[in-house]
């Protein structure tokens, strides 16, 4: 809508500006003269007018301007013929400018399509995959982001509501007086998302019986990548302690070097949200067999995160990233990869995936947790087929996806179970042939008895001699998550005709696949990476932590807060060498810290 318009519905016309110029000038508004027509202002109507009348009345007037201008060329009057022939002059210039950008912009075009050609014949190249690619691969939806609105698809929204007012009548009732003493010493309120932004970014909901949370010293800001590549892309934050958290993080320390369990339930005592205590007693309660317990510490210590986020910052949108070497964004990391574990186990796969998107956005290159380990499973018991092909599709180059074991099996079942049988035979067939020991783990893990065709070729039961302790590695966590999605009539029939077509090609030893495959095995995968080595100790299951390798050399001390850092790491702070460490029940310090 024009300048014009909006004047006329706000009962404002430019008659009355012209009015007003003329009187301030001088000059008569109902002057007569012939010389001063153009100036005469007739009033009409008074009233306002709707919105769409003045768009209507727009395009009228324009209609009525071109019939007037072409009435006028035939006027003898020579004011009339002045006006018309400058108005004429003033449209030519315009549709001389306008004919000017409409050639630059069709020229643009041309150059952008012939760019876009010219792209879409060469391979594709690392650095020249575009970041709003994977910022859309990784975005998340945030209302998928609560395992709640998973479990009442499952079970219905009754059931669920039920049990966690059963839940939270408990915890009401224990925890009341406590809560009011609480409040009563800290009268600062919870803080709670104002902007929209901070809305979505309100993953964790807190609970009946938490403590009020109150700022500790932890806070995040606007940072740049470390390193300047062509692979970095994306806005980088940080988080960062202040004086009074980074005494609290010498004392847990401290706490932890001492196998002091009573000083660090004194932290949370007097600091409810101190955040590697939360992790490291929730390992304790997982320990123990308490998991409602561990699950509760883990989500505590997400909402302080998520409490200290920077007004910029989105874990829903995919963009954002956190550099892993610096020491105080580590532990982000850790608790979103511990309450995807806890998520899982409790039937959440579709909201389990989400936060594997959500992790894996935060350093999409790394990956220092291997949650492309994690990735394929969730998608798969989710039943996200489409998002899996899609996502290999996109990123196998950048991610060198067909290298991962999990990846090329979990693949050929999404195809399978879409009905694309034809690609689904292709790309199991090529993972046998890539990584045949896969087979035998599996039918090992599932109690198959292979057929006698099976057993007598020795590709598929004699490689895993020839494999590395890295390679055994992941092939066996992908057996431990996924065997019971291979032990359906369907998927054994599936797996069965593949593996007696690879017996064939094998038999006729003229693909070059099989040379080629078993050099790569003997090479590519020497040692495991440090990645994999904190995937495995942080995935809380025995079975998982026993595949750890034994040639896997561990520089400094490891705690279960920060396993394998990076040799490059960053510290947050500063820890001073002591022989012998302040007893952290002292209260008085712990009283002296502000917050």
């Amino acid at each position: 809508m024009s300048s014009r318009a909006v004047r006329k519905t706000a009962g404002h016309t430019t008659e009355d500006d012209l009015a007003q110029v003329l009187q301030k000038v001088g000059i008569n508004k109902h002057n007569d003269d012939d010389d001063e027509t153009d100036l005469i202002i007739s009033r009409g109507n008074n009233h306002r007018r709707n919105v769409f009348e003045m768009l209507a009345d727009e395009e009228n007037n324009d209609d009525e301007k071109t019939a007037v201008d072409n009435d006028n060329q035939s006027n003898d009057d020579d004011n009339v013929q002045q006006q018309s022939t400058i108005s004429k002059t003033k449209r030519k210039r315009k549709v001389k400018k306008k004919n000017i950008q409409t050639q630059k912009s069709d020229q643009n075009d041309d150059e952008f399509l012939i760019e876009s050609n010219e792209s879409q014949q060469e391979p594709i190249a690392t650095s020249t995959i575009p970041k709003e690619l994977f910022s859309n691969l990784l975005s998340v939806d945030s209302r998928l982001l609560n395992p709640i609105n998973e479990m009442k698809k499952k079970f219905g929204s009754n059931i669920v509501e039920q049990i966690e007012r059963e839940n939270n009548l408990a915890t009401q009732v224990s925890s009341a007086a406590m809560l009011a003493q609480r409040r009563r010493a800290h009268p600062m309120s919870q803080q709670r998302p104002a902007t929209r932004l901070a809305k979505q970014n309100a993953f964790i909901v807190p609970k009946i019986g938490w403590p009020s949370f109150f700022k500790l010293g932890l806070s995040m800001k606007p940072s740049s990548p470390l390193s300047e590549t062509t692979l970095t892309s994306g806005n980088y934050f940080q988080f960062e302690y202040e004086k009074d958290y980074q005494r609290l993080q010498i004392q847990f320390f401290d706490s932890v070097d001492q196998h002091n369990l009573q000083g660090i339930m004194d932290i949370l005592r007097h600091y409810p949200y101190h955040i590697d205590s939360l992790i490291h007693l929730s390992d304790v309660s997982r320990m123990q067999d308490d998991t409602p317990t561990a699950v509760d510490l883990i989500e505590r210590a997400l909402y302080s995160f998520q409490q200290s986020f920077h007004p910029l910052f989105s874990i829903i949108r995919g963009e954002c990233r956190l550099e892993y070497r610096i020491q105080a964004n580590r532990s982000f990391f850790i608790s979103l990869f511990k309450n995807i574990i806890f998520i899982g186990e409790r039937g959440c796969s579709r909201t389990a995936l989400e936060f594997c998107k959500v992790l894996l956005s935060l350093d999409p290159i790394d990956d220092p947790l291997a949650i492309l380990l994690l990735l394929d499973y969730y998608a798969i018991r989710s039943e996200e087929y489409n998002y899996l092909i899609h996502f290999h599709t996109e990123q196998n180059l950048r991610l060198n996806l067909d290298g991962l074991p999990n990846f090329t099996y979990s693949l050929a079942l999404a195809y399978f179970r879409l009905l694309s049988f034809d690609k689904a035979n292709e790309v199991l067939q090529n993972a046998l042939i890539r990584f045949p020991s896969i087979l035998k783990y599996l039918l090992d893990k599932l109690s198959v008895k292979p057929d006698r065709a099976v057993e007598k070729c020795r590709y598929f039961f004699d490689s895993e001699r020839h494999e590395t302790n890295a390679l055994k590695c992941v092939q066996q966590l992908y057996i431990v998550r996924m065997s019971n999605e291979w032990k359906e009539k369907d998927e054994l029939e599936f797996l069965r005709n593949n593996v007696n077509q690879v017996i064939q090609i094998i038999e006729r030893n003229q693909d070059l696949r099989i040379v080629n495959y078993t050099k790569l095995r003997e090479t590519c995968y020497r040692r495991t990476p440090i990645n994999v080595c904190r995937h495995i100790i942080l995935s809380e299951s025995n079975e998982i932590r026993g595949f750890l390798s034994n040639d896997m050399e561990n520089d400094g001390r490891f705690y279960n807060v920060d396993p394998f850092p990076p040799n490059d790491s960053i510290a947050s702070f500063q820890r001073p060498e002591r022989f012998q460490s302040k007893n952290i029940e002292d209260k008085k310090e712990l009283n002296d810290i502000k917050y």
